[in-house]
């Protein structure tokens, strides 16, 4: 009888650490996730202001019209 209650015991607390380990790998994930969306971001505002460049527009006109492009799109509508 002591013997199952003992193993019931670190059944439990095998659970729980276990449970503990998984919550802290997913807030790691979700953190990476984060990281990897802004990193996205950033290359696609620079592919943009490379295409200004490209298309022959100065470099200052690349990026006033690549920060436009970045506050019109990060604007919320009205509805």
């Amino acid at each position: 009888m002591a013997n199952s209650k003992e193993l019931t015991e670190q059944v439990m607390e095998l659970h729980k650490k276990q449970t503990e380990e998984m919550k802290a790998l997913e807030e790691q994930r979700e953190e990476a996730l984060k990281v990897e969306k802004y990193d996205e971001a950033a290359v696609e505002l620079h592919n943009m202001y490379d295409s200004y460049i490209k298309a022959g527009f100065t470099e200052e006109q690349a990026w006033k019209l690549t920060e436009i492009v970045f506050t019109n799109s990060t604007k919320k509508g009205i509805f």
